[in-house]
């Protein structure tokens, strides 16, 4: 208990002159969550519960940085340059009131100066000091850049409580719920820097927060600006280089050309198939016509002039197809004044071979003649149809050539143009894909400057009064900790304690049982000295149970009292136990080694011996006492420290019980384990603790409760004996 409360009052001590802090706070709007967004609509981003997460963080991040921690150093310090010029008398430099004896102990215990007052001497708060707040802040930003070994980067860098980054890390940024609202609260020792550090890092945050917003998307929006430029000019120049191909080879649309060219061509090629194919039949009946008229020479003879007209109305009948091809192609008056007349004389012609046919008519139905009139006309017309069909098929091989040709021209300049053309559609997809991203770069940059809309919807306050004193917080831990920490102390001490003084911990450390306990009483009082008779009986009960597990009714019962090391108290043990025996009647005969280092005082009732003696194979007890022993009587032998000198092992054998005096306060070793089982092995005795300088309290639970002097049912088991004759 002494430790806690000396804990206690030295925390008392210490701070109860501590310095008063004061609290503000202020509520900033963010609208990241539920806030208008140009992307997704309204609350588009508030479903998405981890950007808004991460939204926050960021924000409370930027809050926390160290660049907006020595800005807002930076400028709070010109404000207060700015302040002490300006009102040096203003509150801000004012002590806050205090108590009489708060005042007398700053007094006598001198305030300790601050950084601020060590490094800003009044010379350079004066080259730092600027007209206004603004070229103030400019200069000690320049400076505090300079190097980083100035007076003001090691200001901002020290543990200043007011003007340093240690003091602004009592800033605390949370998010109020699952709100928009972000809320920063500030503690520090000057009420009026506490409000105005509060409007200093709003200010500083609101301006970073866009900063970083608007100006995220300036990369972004220059590539796409520059790649978009760039795409257009590739465009251009695909789309010159396709026009320049099209100028060059007449194509006004090579997909409509070809496929009209080609159904021009197989129009022609079909159109000719077939105008071949009756002018074959034609030539063949007109021959076979032809062949059944070759007998008949006079007619032959006079449709000479009918040949004649019938070539020439072939040729101007082709004259006249080729003129309407052209006249519908190209309509112009010359070439309609020349179908004109063509056609005119193909009238003339037609008339005359009417005549001339007309003329054969007559010679064939004349009286001389044979009938061939149906002969004549199948003749006269098959020759006009096949006049005709020459003249078709040449004008169709011409147009079937034409045709070929422009076909033939087209087809080589397939490749070309899909190559072109697909230039050109590569150029335009990049520019749009480009002129989209730009546009949402824009979009993007535009909703980040909305989302950037920082708002204060709660300012701070000028605190008026400190908050509450930690002093009884602190004294209250301080005692329970101390207690906490001194009584694990206590336990661990307990816990890693490997001496004897539990009875149990012995009997478990030994494996022997525990016959009896000595109290250490250095300065007996009554109630130890009563103590100390509680245990000799304890004692003397625990052999009188023994005598009754005699075996040998014919020999004494013998006691050996054994101990590992010397000074473990096996003398007082075995004098104390043999006035107890004595005084209830028992023969009782003690022996000591005769290089017994305390003057024991000899009677009939003690002696010595020589250890060496009993080192010989077969010795007894009588061998060295030289007298016989009663068979009631009771036999004490002392043997000299087991692990330090020569000891009788030939007695081990005649013992009846073994007595082992240890300190309580050591610990049991190895060697002492190994000498007590070699015993084990000679002798068929019992072996058992005498535990000596054993805590009062221990006793107590070994033995049972304490008994006061004067309780009445108090009656000692043993009667008072006087002490043993020892001279130390």
């Amino acid at each position: 208990m002494l430790i806690p409360i000396t804990t206690a009052a030295s925390i008392y001590f210490f701070s109860r002159f501590q310095d008063k802090k004061y609290m503000s706070d202020t509520v900033i709007y963010t609208g990241i969550a539920s806030g208008y967004k140009i992307e997704g609509g309204n609350n588009g981003s508030g479903s998405n519960w981890s950007a808004t997460a991460t939204a926050f963080d960021n924000l409370i991040s930027l809050i926390n940085s160290r660049d907006t921690r020595d800005e807002v150093c930076l400028r709070l310090l010109a404000w207060r340059l700015m302040a002490d010029v300006n009102a040096p008398a203003s509150p801000l430099a004012a002590q806050q009131s205090e108590g009489m004896l708060t005042q007398a102990t700053r007094k006598v215990l001198k305030p300790k100066t601050t950084p601020f007052d060590q490094l800003l001497t009044p010379a350079l708060k004066a080259s730092l000091t600027g007209r206004t707040l603004e070229e103030t802040t400019a200069r000690l930003i320049a400076y505090y850049k300079t190097n980083n070994t100035n007076a003001l980067y090691k200001l901002v860098n020290s543990k200043d409580p007011l003007f340093s980054t240690t003091a602004l890390y009592n800033i605390s940024a949370m998010r109020l719920k699952d709100s928009d609202l972000v809320q920063i609260d500030y503690t520090a020792k000057n009420p009026v820097l506490c409000q105005k550090t509060l409007e200093i890092l709003t200010d500083v945050a609101i301006r970073k927060h866009k900063e970083l917003f608007t100006g995220q998307n300036e990369s972004v929006i220059g590539y796409f600006n520059d790649a978009a430029k760039k795409a257009y000019d590739r465009l251009q120049v695909a789309e010159q280089r396709l026009l320049a191909f099209q100028q060059k080879h007449n194509i006004a649309d090579y997909d409509k050309q070809l496929i009209s060219s080609t159904d021009e061509r197989q129009a022609a090629s079909d159109k000719l198939n077939q105008l071949e194919m009756q002018y074959a039949g034609t030539t063949s009946t007109l021959k076979s016509v032809e062949s059944t008229l070759d007998g008949r020479g006079d007619i032959k003879g006079n449709n000479a002039e009918f040949i004649r007209l019938r070539n020439k109305l072939g040729a101007l009948n082709a004259q006249a197809s080729e003129l309407e091809i052209m006249n519908s192609t190209e309509h112009t008056p010359s070439t309609e004044a020349r179908l004109t007349a063509v056609n005119q004389e193909i009238a003339q012609v037609n008339q005359k071979l009417d005549a001339a046919a007309e003329g054969n008519y007559n010679l064939t139905h004349s009286t001389k003649g044979v009938e061939v009139k149906g002969l004549l006309n199948d003749y006269s017309k098959g020759t006009l149809a096949a006049a005709d069909l020459k003249s078709q098929l040449s004008l169709m091989r011409r147009q079937k050539a034409e045709a070929a040709s422009e076909y033939n021209q087209l087809v080589p300049l397939s490749a070309e143009v899909r190559k072109i053309r697909r230039e050109v559609e590569v150029a335009e997809k990049e520019y749009l894909s480009q002129m989209e991203g730009l546009k949402q770069s824009k979009l993007s940059q535009q909703n980040g400057v909305l989302a950037s809309q920082l708002h204060v919807v709660d300012p701070p306050y000028l605190p008026v009064d400190p908050t509450g004193s930690k002093t009884i917080l602190l004294l209250l831990g301080g005692f329970i900790g101390a207690f906490l920490l001194t009584g694990a102390g206590v336990v661990a001490t307990g816990l890693l304690d490997t001496s004897l003084q539990y009875p149990a911990q012995a009997t478990k450390t030994t494996s022997f049982p525990v016959a009896g306990v000595v109290p250490k009483v250095p300065n007996p009082t009554p109630p130890q000295q009563l103590l100390v008779k509680q245990a000799e009986d304890h004692l003397a009960r625990q052999l009188l149970l023994r005598f009754h597990e005699k075996k040998n009714a014919l020999k004494p019962y013998t006691i050996g009292v054994l101990s590992s090391q010397s000074t473990e108290g096996k003398t007082s043990i075995a004098c104390n136990l043999a006035a107890s025996l004595n005084d209830m009647g028992i023969r009782t005969l003690s022996m000591f080694p005769d290089d017994h280092t305390f003057q024991i005082i000899p009677n009939d009732d003690t002696m010595f011996y020589s250890p060496l003696q009993g080192l010989a194979q077969g010795v007894v007890i009588t061998d060295l006492t030289g007298k016989d022993l009663y068979p009631d009587e009771v036999v004490i032998i002392e043997f000299p420290a087991l692990l330090e000198t020569t000891y009788p092992v030939s007695l081990l054998q005649d013992l009846d019980l073994i007595l082992v005096a240890v300190r309580a306060e050591r610990a049991w070793h190895e060697a002492d384990r190994t000498v007590f089982t070699n015993i084990q092995k000679v002798t068929k005795a019992p072996i058992e603790l005498v535990l000596n300088g054993v805590l009062p309290e221990y006793v107590i639970d070994f033995i049972g409760s304490r008994v006061r002097p004067n309780a009445p049912s108090y009656n000692p088991a043993l009667p008072a004996h006087p002490a043993p004759a020892l001279l130390n």
